[in-house]
């Protein structure tokens, strides 16, 4: 009798624990595209102009002290950084060093929305546990053209 009143009450504890779940099935078509295409043409741009970007420094030790001289072609002050980093779909990578000359192409075309690097040059000096480089980097400026119909 003990068995049959544990039994019972064991059937009911898990019954009582069940969920029932409902899944219902249809057929659907997907309405969204599978790729879509932009044309974009070069005629579809303005060019701005260029900008040439330059960074002058110096390593020493193998590269554990680093100093950096100049940046576009003034005096580098390091309690006046500006920093810029190009972000988008498709990021520019620029080294650190680099990001704080890029300024200067927005401050000379401040109404470009699309930037190309064109060139990337690195002149490097060799010394006595040293070196001494200059780099410059030109970058184009471009604008979208904007043609109401």
């Amino acid at each position: 009798m003990k068995r049959l009143i544990l039994v019972l009450i064991t059937l009911a504890t898990l019954s009582s624990c069940s969920n029932y779940y409902t899944f219902s099935e249809r057929r659907t078509t997907s309405l969204t595209p599978d790729f879509v295409r932009l044309d974009v043409q070069l005629s579809d741009f303005d060019y701005l102009g260029k900008t040439e970007i330059s960074i002058s420094k110096r390593e020493y030790l193998f590269g554990l002290v680093k100093r950096i001289d100049s940046v576009n072609n003034r005096v580098y002050n390091y309690r006046d950084v500006r920093r810029l980093k190009f972000t988008g779909p498709e990021d520019i990578k620029l080294q650190p060093e680099m990001q704080k000359a890029a300024y200067k192409v927005v401050d000379e075309y401040p109404d470009a929305t699309y930037y190309i690097i064109s060139s990337d040059y690195e002149n490097t000096h060799k010394l006595f546990l040293g070196s001494r480089t200059l780099r410059t980097v030109e970058i184009q400026a471009f604008k979208y053209k904007v043609e109401s119909n």
